[in-house]
C-alpha cells in the first residue's frame, strides 16, 4: 500500500516537472495574445511635451511611461505618465541616464557607424504582422482581410531592395485578424525568413492617425514619412536599436524628413530573432498608399547606404546639385552684366544700337577671318 502511493506520487512529481514547462508557456502565449499593442477603438495617443504642452508626435501604437522617442530633430523624450489619450513626456538631455529595467536609444549620431562587412548577407526579409491594413484614399477601405494595400507597398520595397543590391523576399501572408495574436501568427513567418540568415528583417505596417502626421515632401517627391519602432521587450533590444538609429542618421543625411523618428515602444515584435529586425510605420491609413510607395522606394536606398551596398546616389545628387549652383551663379552673372550695360547706355534704343554694333563688328571680323584661312591653302596649292 506504501508502496503503491509512494510509487503513485513520485509519478506525479515526474509528470508534472515533464509539462510545468509546457504550461508556464501556454500561459505567456495567452497573456501575450491578450495584450493589445496599438488602439482598436479607432483613437489615438498624442505624446506632449510636459513642459510646455507641445504635441511631440502621434500614434495609435499603444503607450505606456517608460517609452521613449527620438523625434525627426533628435530630440529624445521618454514618457512618464498617461492619461486618456495624453502621454505626458520630458525631453532628455544628452548623457541622462535611463532607470533600470526601462527601454532606451541612445541619441542619433552617437557612434552609428555604417556596415560594411565582407561576406554578411544580402538577403532581406519583408513581412506584415498587420497584412489587411490598408489606405482609405487609394484602396476604399482601412482594412481587407484578403490582403490590404500594405502589401503592395511591402512589394515595391522589395523590388527596390533588389535594385541596391539585396535579394529581398516578401511573404504576403496577412496573418489576420487584426488583434493582439498577430504578432504570434506572424512569428512563424519571421522563423522562416530567419532561417535564410537574411542580414535585416522588416514588419511593415501603417499607422492610424490623421493624414498630415506623416505627410512629407522629400526631393520634390510626395512621400509619408517612416516611422521606425523598437520593442523594448526583446533581449535584441540594444542592437535593434542601433540599427534604427544608423538607419535615421542615413536618411537624415540622404532624404531629410524621410524618417519620422524612432520609437521604442512596449511590445516584442518578434524582434528577437534578428539584430537588425525593425518595424516600419509607413504612413498611416489616411494618407495615399502612392505617397507610401514612394517613400520605401527612398528608404531602400537607405537601408542599401547603410548596408554598405550602394553609395552612388548621394555623390550624383552632390554632383547635380553643384550644377545646378554652378549654372545659377552663372545666370546671376549674365543678368548682372546685362543690368550694367544697360544701366551704362543710358536707354534701352541705346543698348539695342550698340549692342547690334558689337555682334555686326565682332561678327563681321570672323566672317573675314575664315575667308583669309581659306584663302591660303589655295594660295599654297599654286605653288
Amino acid at each position: 500500500m506504501k508502496r503503491s502511493i509512494f510509487i503513485t506520487l513520485t509519478a506525479a512529481l515526474v509528470l508534472f516537472f515533464l509539462i510545468a514547462p509546457s504550461m508556464a508557456f501556454a500561459a505567456q502565449e495567452y497573456f501575450e495574445l491578450q495584450r493589445l499593442d496599438e488602439r482598436d477603438d479607432g483613437g489615438y495617443f498624442q505624446m506632449k511635451n510636459i513642459n510646455d504642452g507641445s504635441v511631440i508626435m502621434r500614434t495609435a501604437r499603444l503607450l505606456h511611461p517608460g517609452n521613449e522617442y527620438i523625434d525627426s530633430d533628435n530630440s529624445r523624450y521618454r514618457v512618464i505618465a498617461v492619461e486618456g489619450d495624453i502621454a505626458w513626456a520630458k525631453r532628455l538631455e544628452e548623457g541622462e541616464e535611463r532607470p533600470a529595467g526601462s527601454a532606451s536609444v541612445r541619441p542619433v549620431g552617437s557612434g552609428n557607424e555604417r556596415v560594411q562587412e565582407e561576406g554578411r548577407s544580402k538577403f532581406i526579409g519583408i513581412y506584415h504582422s498587420h497584412g489587411a491594413e490598408s489606405y482609405v484614399p487609394s484602396d476604399g477601405t482601412e482594412s481587407n482581410e484578403y490582403g490590404g494595400g500594405i502589401l503592395r507597398v511591402g512589394s515595391v520595397f522589395e523590388k527596390a531592395l533588389d535594385k541596391n543590391g539585396f535579394m529581398a523576399e516578401q511573404v504576403q501572408e496577412t496573418h489576420v485578424p487584426h488583434d493582439a495574436g498577430a504578432y504570434a501568427r506572424s512569428r512563424r513567418t519571421a522563423e522562416e525568413l530567419t532561417a535564410k540568415n537574411p542580414a535585416a528583417l522588416f514588419d511593415v505596417h501603417r499607422d492610424a492617425v490623421p493624414a498630415e502626421e506623416y505627410d512629407e515632401e522629400v526631393q520634390g517627391e510626395d512621400v509619408v514619412k517612416i516611422l521606425l519602432v523598437v520593442g523594448g521587450q526583446n533581449p535584441n533590444m540594444a542592437s535593434n536599436s542601433q540599427f534604427a538609429e544608423g538607419l535615421k542618421q542615413v536618411a537624415d543625411e540622404t532624404y531629410p524628413g524621410l524618417v519620422k523618428g524612432i520609437l521604442v515602444a512596449q511590445g516584442n515584435y518578434n524582434q528577437d530573432l534578428n539584430p537588425r529586425a525593425v518595424l516600419l510605420e509607413v504612413g498611416a491609413h489616411e494618407n495615399r498608399r502612392e505617397q507610401a510607395e514612394n517613400a520605401v522606394n527612398l528608404f531602400a536606398d537607405v537601408v542599401g547606404i547603410y548596408m554598405g551596398q550602394t553609395e552612388a546616389q548621394p555623390r550624383e545628387q552632390e554632383q547635380r546639385a553643384g550644377v545646378s549652383r554652378a549654372l545659377m551663379l552663372i545666370a546671376a552673372v549674365a543678368i548682372a552684366v546685362f543690368v550694367y550695360l544697360l544701366i551704362s547706355a543710358g536707354s534701352w534704343a541705346e543698348f539695342k544700337r550698340k549692342t547690334m554694333q558689337f555682334f555686326t563688328r565682332e561678327f563681321g571680323d570672323l566672317r573675314r577671318g575664315l575667308k583669309l584661312g581659306e584663302q591660303e591653302p589655295e594660295e599654297d596649292d599654286r605653288r
